[in-house]
């Protein structure tokens, strides 16, 4: 029927809402200052067996971080290994080490941020299957869903949410592709939100994570799967977000900072478990793919342009979030008060700035095209769309 428009976000996620969903989260939350080397997580640790893999990034092992949580550990009976060296964005050459790390551990705690985490929930899932990461990554395996190693995340970066989601994200250098792999082993057991691990976290690193989970959040908020339990989750996770990230990027001392923006991006991730994101992270993905920026980097970049995009299709969600995050009704404002967080927080506005050229537009925009995230986003998007958004990123 000529002229039908499509429907918003908020009328699909109503009749999402009428017709039913599954909501999946970790089975247990811990949160507690200081409970990682206080012994808390040892207490966690102990129920799964004797013989953990801890899979820590490289800060908190600079730190001195990891030998206090390893002590706390050891003095609880535990034997855990240590499986070290994830990049910043990671391949399926990282997967592949930490599976080989797990194949005899009876359970595994990452102790990271989002590429850590990631690269651990593989190691557990998919370690001794007798296939490889590249099978996963090319979808010729299908990932378990019985847990067959128990995983505690702890994440040291306010951003991902990935202690909150069974995805991992990976890229095959080979074919220059990056993508997700995902599955019922994957999902945390525990989610263990230790905000003190997060104080050592550099500005920019905070300010790349932070706005991550402030995209993830409002993404969640209006993709096409929401619902009106992620739809709770999303809109508070997104206010404390916007009410707390420039504080915690300005004083990485903010204890107060650093506790709401942990437990706001754990909220974030338990809603696009379910609900799934929308075109920013459709795109971010190629595009890190060919760049190799930093994931967070790319989702504030691109964020601006695809909230424009789709401002006539989130029925009123993004005037909503716009008020509560930002004290500034209007929902057309809302792509600027971003630009003005990430001209706030020294986060580049271009895609040229960090390495993009128009000869890479096609590629990332037929890669965006195949991403479930792409088709979650409130407004259909054509691959005109796609390459519209990008050259207006440039």
């Amino acid at each position: 029927m000529a002229g039908k428009s499509p429907p918003s976000g908020e009328q699909v996620a109503q009749e999402h809402s009428i017709m039913g969903f599954t909501f999946t989260t970790p089975g247990r939350v811990v949160h507690e200052w200081g409970g990682a080397t206080g012994g808390r997580l040892a207490d966690e640790a102990k129920r799964f067996g004797t013989s953990p893999l801890v899979v820590a990034g490289a800060s908190l092992q600079k730190s001195g971080k990891l030998d206090a949580i390893l002590d706390t550990l050891r003095r609880a009976g535990l034997s855990p290994t240590v499986h070290t060296g994830v990049p910043p964005e990671p391949d399926l050459d990282a997967l592949q080490a930490a599976m080989n790390a797990a194949e005899y551990a009876d359970s595994v705690i990452a102790i990271g941020g989002g590429s850590v985490l990631d690269v651990a929930k593989g190691a557990a899932a998919l370690a001794g299957t007798g296939a490889s990461a590249r099978d996963y990554h090319a979808g010729r395996v299908a990932v378990p869903d019985a847990v067959s190693r128990p995983i505690i995340a702890v994440p040291t970066t306010a951003g991902t949410g990935s202690e909150a989601t069974w995805v991992g994200v990976y890229t095959d250098k080979e074919a220059g592709r990056k993508a997700s792999i995902r599955g019922g082993a994957m999902m945390p057991v525990v989610a263990f939100l230790d905000a003190e691990l997060t104080v050592s976290c550099p500005p920019d690193v905070t300010a790349y994570s932070g706005m991550d989970a402030f995209v993830q959040a409002v993404e969640a908020y209006t993709s096409v799967g929401a619902n009106p339990l992620t739809d709770a989750l999303a809109f508070d996770a997104a206010k404390h977000i916007a009410g707390n990230l420039f504080a915690a990027f300005d004083d990485g001392a903010d204890k107060d900072a650093r506790k709401a923006m942990l437990l706001a991006s754990y909220m974030a991730g338990v809603a696009l478990n379910t609900s799934r994101l929308g075109l920013v992270h459709g795109l971010a993905h190629p595009v890190g793919a060919v760049t190799g920026a930093a994931h967070g980097l790319l989702c504030g970049l691109l964020f601006p342009e695809v909230i424009r995009f789709n401002a006539a299709h989130v029925g009123g969600k993004y005037e909503a979030v716009n008020a509560a995050a930002y004290d500034a009704p209007g929902g057309d404002t809302l792509a600027g008060m971003v630009e003005a967080s990430l001209s706030d927080m020294r986060i580049p506005h271009r895609l040229s700035e960090i390495g993009l050229r128009e000869q890479h537009i096609e590629a990332v925009a037929q890669e965006a095209m195949t991403s479930g995230s792409t088709k979650a986003n409130p407004r259909p998007v054509t691959i005109d769309d796609a390459r519209a958004v990008l050259l207006s990123c440039l």
